[in-house]
């Protein structure tokens, strides 16, 4: 597939449904989704949402098209679209309602929130007197975006449309003209970097961007060999395979975290391209970008985008926000458009009328043998806030952890740290975790670490850990660990564990929708063999192949050399 369609100069998005009926906005699963289908949809939305007197609607999108939908239906309607996730409900009072491609009420679980779903919308072509009643433009119209929190929850950024063109204008005026064909991604368009990135710079510069999620280099092969730019992160690009076939691409942008010079390698050696770092937060939108070609590479500012230092503390000049924003980096600056960056500075909170500095808790856990890497948030507990820590531990912890259980071990890292930090600023909870879990930005953010101490039937844990995955268009191959503390193991059975045999056909379909990018119905199940039994602690493979002409999911589950179990499910 080779897309033949050239960029133009900014177009603003109010006017993106003025552009011509044919213009290609987008792909689903590789299917064209064209000017013309935007109309409609977003008519259908305004016509429903003009309807409602709520203002502040919630956006959960999984589909990137839906969301640009959903987002000029929004502003048309004089609403107010509010970026985040439904199921955190910490988030509720922020919104009045919700608009959706894939929730439900029983998902939501507040019944005083409407919901609209957009999926079950009636289709019809009648959207010509809908769109001759749309305003002309909402360029002063605001929108709310949510940080991802370090020390406690998100906080609420709101943007004006104004503020958003003007950050690509100021990417254009650095970039030049991007004559890529094509914008994909593996971050969400529901965070400030996934909105600048994947929507708004696609959509001001017509360019088609892709639907569905794009995780694996894999994936990229479908659409090549058109010009590719890849917004993606750190942790993605560190997982890259060089023996893959390499996938050329016009342009690589990461941010979310640090990035790796060996990360930045191994971009170049996958994509045939260094990547592009930017520097920047949801609060003051982008401020810096590189091009790591060696290990100490200083940030270049973008144009009209100045710093100021004075007594340690930086503060930023940019046109996209209207005051002097201090910056929570300590930086070098080298001179008036380049800097060195070396780290973030203090993360401090108040425990009980006393500052506490999360950064010294987590460098003191840092320095015991036991513990590579920990990472300490405030939590609210009976009408007061305490401190939890998050650790990986080293081998010599794991020992420790088997030898003197939980508990013993936390109370030896309490002793520990008795003579080092207040007591006030000892943690009174703690978690031991493989690896950090991370959102859609590939960050680890305080919701994120929050939901380890979450006891609701929620967030039980009911999905093997992943270790490796390859997939293409048609078939993948997982390698999974399964920790003896799943869901499933809890009574099934009492003397000895096992997996049971509908986990095994769920987890199919399960990653089947999340690397196929499909939302499979089970029609039957065929030929399901159980061979021997999957226990707590085994490493595991699964192999998935999508008969696509057949429409049947083909499954094995291999533990060492044995076949575990074997089947076909079919859609």
């Amino acid at each position: 597939m080779v897309i033949a369609q050239e960029t133009s100069s900014i177009m603003p998005l109010s006017k993106q449904i003025l552009r011509n009926n044919r213009d290609i906005i987008a792909f689903r699963h590789h299917q064209v989704l064209y000017v013309n289908d935007l109309k409609r949809l977003v008519c259908q939305i305004y016509r429903q949402l003009q309807s409602s007197p709520v203002t502040h609607w919630a956006m959960a999108m999984e589909d990137s098209f839906n969301f640009v939908a959903g987002l000029l239906a929004l502003f048309y309607a004089g609403k107010h679209p509010i970026l985040l996730n439904p199921l955190h409900t910490e988030l509720a009072p922020h919104y009045q309602a919700i608009l959706t491609d894939h929730l439900t009420t029983d998902q939501i679980k507040l019944s005083d929130k409407n919901i609209i779903n957009i999926v079950q919308l009636a289709n019809n072509d009648r959207y010509i007197e809908s769109e001759q009643q749309l305003p002309s433009d909402f360029q002063s119209h605001q929108l709310t975006l949510f940080t991802s929190g370090s020390t406690g929850l998100p906080k609420p950024i709101t943007k004006t449309v104004t503020q958003l063109e003007q950050e690509i204008s100021i990417i254009n005026d650095y970039f030049g003209v991007f004559s890529a064909q094509l914008i994909t991604a593996s971050v969400s368009h529901e965070h400030m970097y996934g909105l600048t990135f994947k929507i708004m710079l696609a959509l001001t510069n017509q360019l088609p961007f892709v639907c569905e999620t794009i995780r694996y280099q894999e994936q990229l092969l479908g659409y090549y060999p058109n010009q590719i730019i890849y917004i993606t992160t750190p942790s993605i690009l560190k997982m890259l395979d060089s023996n893959i076939e390499k996938i050329v691409c016009q342009k690589v942008i990461s941010a979310g975290g640090p990035l790796p010079y060996q990360a930045a390698k191994l971009c170049l050696a996958c994509f045939d391209t260094l990547p592009n770092e930017i520097y920047g937060s949801t609060e003051t939108g982008i401020i810096a970008t590189r091009i790591p070609d060696n290990s100490n590479v200083p940030w270049q500012l973008f144009p009209k985008i100045k710093l100021q230092i004075e007594n340690d503390n930086v503060s930023l000049h940019s046109p996209l926000i209207h005051h002097l924003e201090p910056l929570n980096d300590r930086i070098n600056l080298i001179d008036d458009k380049h800097f060195y960056l070396n780290g973030r500075s203090d993360k401090i909170v108040k425990i009980s009328e006393k500052r506490v500095s999360l950064t010294y808790i987590e460098q003191q856990l840092n320095q015991l043998p036991e513990i590579t890497h920990a990472s300490v948030i405030t939590l609210e507990q009976k009408n007061r806030t305490i401190l939890a820590a998050v650790l990986i531990l080293s081998d010599l912890g794991h020992q420790q952890l088997q030898q003197m259980g939980h508990w013993h071990l936390t109370q030896h890292f309490r002793h520990l740290l008795q003579n080092k930090i207040a007591r006030v600023a000892i943690p009174k909870k703690w978690r031991f975790v493989k690896q950090f879990p991370v959102n859609d930005q590939g960050k680890t953010s305080y919701l994120e670490l929050k939901t380890l101490f979450d006891n609701s039937k929620t967030m039980i844990k009911k999905l093997p850990i992943e270790k490796n995955i390859s997939v293409n268009e048609t078939s993948a191959t997982l390698d999974l660990y399964i920790p003896d503390d799943l869901f499933w193991f809890k009574g099934h059975f009492p003397t000895q564990p096992l997996l049971p045999g509908v986990v095994q056909l769920d987890w199919v379909v399960h990653y089947c929708e999340k690397l196929f990018a499909i939302k499979p119905t089970i029609e039957a199940i065929d030929i399901v063999k159980f061979q021997m039994p999957i226990l707590p602690n085994d490493n595991l493979v699964l192999q998935i192949n999508w008969l696509q002409e057949s429409n049947k999911l083909q499954f094995t589950y291999t533990v060492g050399n044995k076949i575990a179990s074997t089947g076909k499910i079919k859609l």
